[in-house]
């Protein structure tokens, strides 16, 4: 399945994607974050209202160099025709969920940013191209 993201004006890169634990399941637009190396992020508001079970605590070094330590949660992702068991950070002074590179193993990422367009290839699918972009119909040697 391809699956499509978004580009905003700061040129993120946001994909969709359902939150599930124990309690409910919430849909959410995740921010993905090619420096983050875990899983997923959460922000404490939305975690504890699923009910994801603790399962640890860990530390992270951060891009300004200083450490987080972080709570984490099991949680569920579905996100195209995938569902998946992955391992939530929570941290209260979130706004944004954030998906790291961990959870795109095995998929390809096509991002164009001047046509604002992001397509994410699960494993297993066809090579992904952008719409109506002249590259996409070029033949490869």
């Amino acid at each position: 399945m391809i699956l499509h993201g978004s580009i905003d004006d700061k040129n993120q890169l946001w994909v969709p994607i359902i939150v599930a634990g124990e309690h409910g399941q919430q849909k959410i637009s995740a921010l993905l974050d090619t420096g983050f190396t875990g899983e997923l992020q959460l922000p404490l508001q939305i975690a504890v209202p699923l009910g994801l079970k603790l399962v640890g605590v860990a530390s992270y070094k951060l891009a300004d160099g200083s450490v987080s330590k972080q709570m984490l949660f099991s949680a569920s992702i579905n996100w195209g025709t995938k569902t998946r068991l992955v391992t939530a950070s929570v941290v209260m002074d979130a706004e944004d969920v954030l998906m790291g590179v961990s959870v795109l193993h095995g998929y390809a990422l096509l991002v164009d940013f001047k046509q604002k367009q992001l397509v994410i290839k699960e494993p297993g699918t066809d090579d992904p191209q952008i719409a109506d972009s002249p590259e996409s119909t070029e033949q490869k040697p």
